[in-house]
């Protein structure tokens, strides 16, 4: 029986060690890299055992019990914002701005199968509109203030995720990590500019130490703001698998030891999470791991509520996600920002213009490029109840991204329909919009 009690929030849980501010990217990159040198490493059983005597463990009273290591299984991954425990020459040397206090600043919810062949990293946007315990709107990443039982109870309540498992890690950690790698490719089709961040790169491929990954995964310039941020966050975190999948940095024991020494003293996971489960899980990801994580984000699109600006999930897209994540399906995939950034949609409205301007604000969100609306469309392409993806010839892969971020049906647009020029997926607005 899972206890109700709410968690006390302050250093004193923290297993003796203070509570510094925290970062998502280097909670992820803290997993995997615990989880590659069980593995990989000669000495793999005395490195996990080195981390797990370094862990801080908490307890979380709202998570939810899984009954055997068969089962499929989840991790809530946590990034806040509190700039606490820095040194003063990293404080000096990093651009953060001036904010005191704790909040969720990226929410990440990790769905690992039962057979452990597939692994689905899924970002919540900060801004998601939740309702608490006493039915009152909030952000969800407000609810982190109250440490991760509100935000547990949010997410179940709200989205009916189960979590099984807690992990956070410090802004310090992620700093001490990159500067232990040395640095982190990362390569940029546009020039990134951002006084707010600290970043300033030309396009191309950056060789980023601790100063330029942190402004650069903190970054939300652009005109999806938060999205935006989301986007480079999955990016980094991809170019750090490659350089942690590097042979000559696994071969290396002294940097090996210094990156696990970097994670363990910084991380902090639920008490529930031992040394065999993380054993287990990491023989059997390990494939998974270097096959590449498929990574989205729940399908919402930003909306001022009550004069406060918000982030609304998309009725029918977030419901298909969030189903196959309860069900331990793998989500279908929907494409990298890169190749939703070259996909063109246009949209036929069938007269339901609020269902159209939500339709197309998701896409939006998701980094697909639009063409607007091209008027209600033909009677015979009216989507009615349901909101349908139809595929022109040789784009049937993109109308499938399109269709897995909507979770809507695709079917190949009906021969003598004209779209404008440049349209390479249609969408006909169904009444399931507003939904």
């Amino acid at each position: 029986m899972r206890s109700r009690d709410r968690l006390a929030w302050s250093a004193e849980h923290h297993g003796g060690q203070s509570h510094r501010g925290l970062r998502r990217t280097g909670t992820l990159l803290g997993a995997v890299l615990v989880l590659l040198v069980s593995v990989s490493a000669v000495s793999g059983t005395l490195l996990l055992r080195q981390a797990d005597a370094s862990l801080t463990r908490i307890q979380v009273p709202e998570l939810d019990v899984v009954d055997s290591t068969a089962q499929a299984s989840s991790f809530l991954v946590v990034g806040s914002d509190s700039r606490a425990g820095l040194s003063e020459i990293d404080r000096a040397e990093l651009t953060l701005g001036n904010f005191t206090g704790q909040q969720s600043d990226t929410v990440i919810y990790v769905a690992i199968s039962e057979d452990r062949s597939t692994v689905t990293l899924v970002s919540i946007p900060r801004d998601l509109l939740v309702f608490d315990a006493d039915g009152q709107p909030r952000k969800l990443t407000d609810l982190f203030a109250g440490g991760p039982d509100p935000l547990l109870r949010a997410l179940r309540s709200n989205l009916g995720l189960p979590v099984n498992h807690f992990a956070m890690v410090s802004l310090g950690g992620f700093i001490d990590i990159v500067r232990t790698l040395g640095s982190v490719e990362v390569c940029l089709e546009r020039p990134l500019v951002d006084v707010k961040s600290g970043a300033d790169f030309e396009a191309g491929c950056h060789e980023m130490g601790p100063r330029d990954a942190l402004a650069f995964v903190r970054s939300r310039s652009g005109p999806r703001s938060d999205f935006e941020r989301i986007d480079r966050q999955q990016q980094f975190i991809r170019s750090v698998l490659v350089r942690l999948l590097d042979g000559r940095l696994l071969t290396d024991p002294a940097r090996v030891y210094q990156l696990v020494d970097d994670v363990a003293s910084n991380l902090v996971t639920d008490d529930r999470l031992g040394l065999a489960e993380m054993r287990s899980l990491s023989t059997e990801m390990l494939g998974v791991v270097r096959d590449g994580l498929p990574m989205m984000t729940l399908p919402s699109y930003p909306r001022t509520v009550a004069g406060r600006a918000y982030v609304l999930p998309y009725g029918p897209g977030a419901r298909a996600l969030l189903d196959d994540l309860r069900d331990g399906r793998p989500p279908a995939p929907r494409g990298t920002a890169q190749t939703r950034s070259q996909t063109t949609v246009v949209l036929f409205s069938g007269g339901r213009e609020a269902g159209t301007q939500i339709v197309q604000d998701t896409l939006l969100s998701s980094g697909f490029r639009s063409l607007g609306t091209a008027g209600p469309g033909p009677a015979r392409v009216d989507a009615l109840a349901t909101t349908t993806v139809y595929s022109l010839p040789e784009q049937e892969l993109r109308a499938e991204w399109v269709a897995a971020v909507l979770g809507a049906p695709m079917i190949p647009l009906p021969e003598g329909v004209r779209v404008p020029d440049g349209a390479q997926v249609v969408v006909a607005v169904g009444e399931d919009a507003t939904s």
